[in-house]
């Protein structure tokens, strides 16, 4: 019977992880316990041994939970190992020999677009503010939309029903309308632009990256100062880009396209 109940506790421990993990926004303990249909009192006692282990966090001041520092350590720990990391590297690099340009990959965790490599070219590239492990509204990059393209329109409307559409620049999606228009043409030329949503005066392009069974697992893009590079030189671009990508793609069990 023990045993049993040390199942349930680890199977109820994963499913509250994953809950707040599938949210765009912190959740209170009621929200988290009608989710999981737990008890609340069962609810709250998880969720105080989760924070000692600094698996979840605790916001006294507006009274909900979110996920923790551990689970950014394990997520580290995975970004170290996983294919999208381990594959990209070489990638990365094909593309910024090949264009001169700073190459990027990024996974998408809710409604953000995380950096999880990157490489910068030798000299005379532009060289990005984001570093690995930051992550920035993925509505305003060109890989965040990139990876939004591979979800379908209730899914997307799922994650950004209540959304406060931040932008840094002041371009970009401003509603869930806008949004769907833009992976429209993400979807159709499978390549994905950013003029200035996220610095002003530089652009990047992107694509998305897929697996085994043609699901989007992450994105791979460039960045250029906008002034500096002519269209012809930008059609070159997104066919290195789609090039790259497709092969990326190719190395992790994608079937062609």
């Amino acid at each position: 019977m023990a045993g049993s109940s040390r199942v349930k506790s680890a199977e109820r421990t994963l499913d509250v992880l994953t809950v707040l993990a599938q949210r765009s926004a912190p959740m209170t303990t009621s929200e988290i316990s009608n989710a999981l249909a737990m008890p609340k009192s069962t609810t709250h006692h998880l969720l105080n041994v989760m924070q000692d282990r600094f698996f979840v966090h605790y916001s006294r001041e507006q009274r909900v939970w979110s996920l923790g520092t551990a689970v950014l350590e394990i997520a580290s720990a995975y970004l170290r190992h996983s294919p999208l990391a381990q594959e990209g590297h070489r990638f990365l690099r094909r593309l910024t020999d090949r264009t001169g340009a700073t190459s990027h990959t990024a996974l998408l965790q809710g409604t953000d677009a995380v950096y999880v490599d990157k490489r910068e070219p030798q000299s005379n590239g532009v060289r990005l503010v984001t570093e690995i492990g930051s992550r920035l509204p993925a509505h305003t990059t060109a890989v965040g939309l990139a990876m939004l393209g591979g979800l379908d329109d209730t899914r997307i409307a799922e994650i950004y029903a209540g959304y406060d559409w931040p932008s840094r620049t002041g371009t970009g999606p401003s509603d869930l309308t806008e949004l769907l228009d833009a992976l429209g043409a993400v979807r159709s030329s499978g390549l994905a632009v950013e003029v200035g949503g996220t610095t002003a005066g530089i652009s990047c392009i992107a694509c998305p990256v897929r697996s085994s069974g043609g699901r989007t697992i992450g994105a791979i893009g460039v960045s250029f100062m906008t002034a500096a590079i002519s269209d012809s030189e930008q059609e070159e671009l997104r066919q290195s880009i789609r090039q790259v990508g497709a092969e990326f793609s190719a190395a992790l069990g994608a079937p062609a396209a």
